[in-house]
């Protein structure tokens, strides 16, 4: 009962904050490409290298591939989380992104259709985060970690701006927390 009222607060907090923006979206949005201009100009080889390998750690095929890898090493109730988070993250991308429309940061983008608002990356790194956290406590800074820095790839290598990135992180974090709560025993009882 717990996680639930958590889920509540932050669902509260979450809805005052696009409340917020939504109030003043245009001088954030100002803001917004600011930073994105300072962040996206950081331009150096290794960075970008470096940038554009970790971004692929927020990648859809990256989280099916870690769903099966867990269930077939029969951690079957971390491998239905995750994939409890990677459905509930996949439908919000779809609503979101389809309402805001918002067009990415650079055009000339070939490999990352799509809207821009919010990040999927973000979004499912932030979420695995969390589910992963749960399991593997004495790693959850690094997985932290790591969801921080493939977010910050996404403005780096130019296919998001930063409040894209932001609402992302939260969503995902939020949809962790949710997925966690969902049980799994009847499901892992019928496969």
């Amino acid at each position: 009962m717990e996680i639930n009222r958590k889920i509540f607060i932050i669902l509260v907090i979450y809805g005052f904050l696009l409340f917020f923006i939504g109030l003043f979206l245009n001088k954030i949005i100002i803001w917004d490409e600011y930073f994105f201009l300072i962040i996206n100009g950081l331009s150096n080889p290794y960075l970008g290298l470096f940038f554009n390998l970790i971004t692929y750690l927020g990648s859809s095929v990256f989280w099916i591939f870690l769903i099966v890898i867990f269930w077939l090493k029969n951690n079957r109730k971390l491998s239905l989380h995750l994939l409890f988070a990677f459905i509930i993250d996949s439908f919000f991308l779809v609503i979101f992104k389809w309402i805001f429309l918002r067009p990415r940061p650079l055009e000339v983008i070939e490999f990352d259709v799509g809207p821009s608002f919010p990040s999927g990356h973000s979004e499912r790194v932030f979420s695995g985060a969390i589910v992963l956290s749960k399991y593997y406590k004495k790693y959850r800074i690094l997985f932290y970690t790591l969801a921080t820095l493939v977010s910050f790839s996404r403005i780096y290598i130019g296919v998001h701006y930063p409040l894209d990135v932001i609402i992302g992180s939260i969503n995902g974090i939020i949809i962790g927390m949710i997925a966690l709560a969902i049980p799994t025993k009847r499901i892992e009882k019928r496969l």
